[in-house]
């Protein structure tokens, strides 16, 4: 019997600016939130998923009318310290 995965439905926000690790744009991001499936090797860790952008918040909300607003940007690098470096020391 396969088990039911007890992961939440994403959350969508729209966020100013819409940012991630290699851009930075002056529009509003809509993106998806969610965790990592227990399949990954980022299992249990925020997944954060661009859907789209809109150069004002009036479209983005119209495109997503269940997304919340955000305050500000929610990107955030992913600082894994719990990994092991080169010399296999972890922090």
């Amino acid at each position: 019997m396969a088990r039911k995965s007890k992961q939440r439905d994403p959350e969508r926000v729209i966020e100013y600016p819409s940012a991630g690790a290699t851009y930075s744009h002056p529009a509003y991001g809509v993106y998806s939130y969610g965790e990592y499936p227990r399949s990954s090797v980022l299992a249990g860790r925020v997944r954060r998923v661009f859907l789209d952008s809109f150069p004002t918040l009036a479209e983005a909300q119209a495109a997503y009318p269940d997304a919340t607003v955000g305050a500000g940007c929610g990107f955030a690098p992913d600082a894994m310290l719990d990994l092991p470096d080169e010399d296999g020391r972890t922090y």
